[in-house]
């Protein structure tokens, strides 16, 4: 039909080939779309507020973790007891270290409007303020990625299947 001799499939057409390469697509596409739900709440991380059903609000490290708890129970609902923990554990962690970076960006943000509202532009220091941001941007970025790694490992094929299906939703 295609022009393609169908009767014997190549290595490359092998179901056993197929499946890893399907295997693979769904670890990346749960990489991606856990890098960008981690993007986002490391971004409320590292301003240390919640948008949520009261509003703009400060979120203590209580409120973080029942808030990441709550969210690993939501996402891995068929998930054991012991992955849910660990998971939790790892995230946990990840919100714990991205929101000790926030002083460090809300003092670079304050030093940028402060030089900026001076009569004269020091470029070399707003220079050195978006060096540092880019610094902060890269750890944030390391973090993210390590706690990602981390908790695709606790979980089956299947369960990383199932959630990337259900990020495939929620983003769609």
């Amino acid at each position: 039909m295609n022009g393609q001799n169908t009767d014997k499939p190549s290595a490359a057409q092998s179901p056993r080939t197929g499946r890893r390469w399907i295997a693979a697509a769904a670890v990346a596409s749960v990489v991606a779309a856990l890098s960008i739900t981690g993007i986002s709440f490391a971004g409320d991380a590292m301003e240390g507020h919640w948008h949520g059903r009261g509003g703009h609000h400060e979120m203590t490290p209580e409120a973080m973790s029942r808030h990441v708890d709550a969210m690993v129970n939501r996402i891995l609902a068929d998930g054991t007891p012991e992955q849910k923990a660990k998971v939790s554990s790892i995230a946990n962690a990840a919100f714990k270290d991205l929101s000790s970076l926030r002083q460090q960006h809300r003092a670079d943000r304050q030093q940028a409007i402060t030089l900026l509202t001076q009569p004269t532009v020091d470029r070399a220091a707003l220079e050195r303020v978006r060096a540092n941001e880019m610094r902060l941007a890269d750890q944030v970025s390391r973090r993210i990625t390590q706690a990602l790694a981390d908790a695709a490992e606790v979980l089956t094929p299947d369960q990383r299947l199932k959630l990337a299906e259900h990020m495939k939703k929620r983003m769609g």
